[in-house]
């Protein structure tokens, strides 16, 4: 997706896939402080996005300014991961487009974050176990073994390649 804003961090413009990734039209946005609309905030769910952006702040005086990830909610209240990347064109008057911000969701991969974060703490603390000893608690009995192509999406995954990607690889639906 793809919004602009002026110099008094209002949004002018919106673009058709902002409006599909956020849920908000452009009517409903253009004009608006593009930090009440995005209301982003970061990984330790503290605000981010206010006025006086210290992103474009920052951009303003050529320090570097990579893209970053924050934490939005689409128009329905749901969350959403986005991936941000700002282009400052040349200031030429007031009312004139001070940064566009470039995005695309990323809750996948928020996700998978997450959720290697939570196994990695799980693997050390059953690994830690009393002295540093491991436990020795009996396992349920395995359930049945993967299927060829269950470790192929596995390894797929766990390469790195998004889920769109291993459905066309794979020649089924991304559902599937």
């Amino acid at each position: 997706g793809v919004y602009a804003v002026n110099s008094r961090q209002r949004i002018v413009y919106w673009s058709p896939t902002a409006q599909q990734i956020l849920g908000w039209k452009p009517d409903e946005v253009v004009g608006q402080h593009c930090y009440e609309v995005i209301s982003g905030g970061d990984y330790e769910g503290q605000r981010f996005c206010r006025r006086n952006c210290p992103i474009v702040t920052a951009a303003r005086k050529a320090k570097f300014v990579g893209n970053y990830d924050l934490l939005s909610h689409r128009k329905d209240g749901s969350p959403v991961w986005l991936n941000v990347s700002i282009i400052l064109p040349p200031e030429s008057g007031r009312n004139a487009i001070s940064a566009v911000h470039v995005f695309r969701d990323v809750s996948e991969r928020r996700r998978s974050e997450q959720l290697a974060q939570v196994t990695m703490e799980t693997v050390a603390r059953f690994s830690a176990g009393e002295g540093g000893q491991v436990e020795t608690k009996p396992y349920p009995p395995p359930g049945p073994p993967l299927t060829q192509r269950e470790v192929e999406v596995l390894r797929l995954l766990a390469s790195g390649v998004p889920t769109e990607d291993i459905a066309i690889t794979l020649g089924v639906s991304r559902s599937t």
